[in-house]
């Protein structure tokens, strides 16, 4: 049953795939062990409906909703499979096709349980099966990761991990705390990895500075006798707005 449901996924995937590059949105990932809570942290934010379940492969298809970041920008946040630890290799094989949206991903949001008995090795078990699947098994090739400690309501172990590994943070799906702080950090991880793009606005266009600073991250400011240098980072989607300020160096 699961070869047959997976056969059908495969084939709308390169469909979905083809429409999100035209698109020029940003797409994040949700990853992690099984019960970490992945489905519910989506439906938190987009409200999917994703069922919610005890139980091993509950979510097969990878569900994709659209999620608007405070930072204004729109996103596709997919949830996927519960990763296991020693996932037999038939089974990697059999999942390749609903998991290989991880190596598409601009961002992987790698959700871990605070307060399951090993969270290290959990996270040791998905990196394990993302590197596997990466292309050509290449660990170097997987996707940024965000790491992301659920279940902060069940004690204090989500934010105790959480001072442990840089950049990381803890949330609650279940009550929403934290996850404001989690959707900031998504939109500042998202515009870091963009490259730098070099502009010149006039002075008589401050719409266009504050637009920038809306749609994407200034990085430098300097002023000169007819206006702004600007570098800034700005996503694909929000790039023709701009393209007639983009100065000769382009992006870098």
């Amino acid at each position: 049953r699961l070869e047959a449901e997976l056969r059908q996924i495969a084939r709308t995937r390169d469909t979905q795939r083809k429409s999100r590059t035209r698109a020029g949105i940003a797409h994040v990932v949700i990853v992690g062990y099984t019960n970490a809570g992945k489905s519910t942290l989506l439906n938190r934010l987009t409200h999917a409906g994703v069922l919610v379940e005890d139980r091993l492969f509950a979510t097969l298809d990878a569900t994709t909703r659209r999620l608007q970041l405070p930072g204004g920008e729109s996103v596709l946040l997919t949830d996927t499979v519960g990763f296991v630890r020693k996932l037999p290799h038939q089974l990697v094989e059999a999942f390749r096709s609903t998991l290989d949206v991880t190596n598409t991903a601009d961002l992987l949001v790698h959700v871990v349980d605070g307060a399951a008995a090993d969270p290290e090795g959990n996270i040791d078990a998905v990196r394990s099966v993302l590197s596997e699947i990466a292309p050509d098994g290449d660990a170097a090739k997987v996707r940024p990761e965000m790491l992301v400690f659920n279940k902060s309501d069940r004690g204090p172990g989500a934010a105790e991990l959480a001072a442990q590994f840089e950049g990381s943070v803890a949330i609650s799906a279940v009550t929403g705390d934290g996850v404001e702080d989690l959707l900031l950090r998504i939109g500042d991880r998202l515009r870091a990895l963009l490259p730098a793009v070099d502009l010149f606005v006039p002075y008589d266009r401050g719409d266009v500075i504050a637009a920038l600073h809306r749609a994407g991250e200034v990085i430098t400011e300097t002023p000169t006798d007819d206006g702004v240098q600007i570098s800034a980072r700005i996503a694909e989607s929000n790039a023709p707005r701009f393209a007639e300020f983009v100065t000769s160096g382009g992006a870098r």
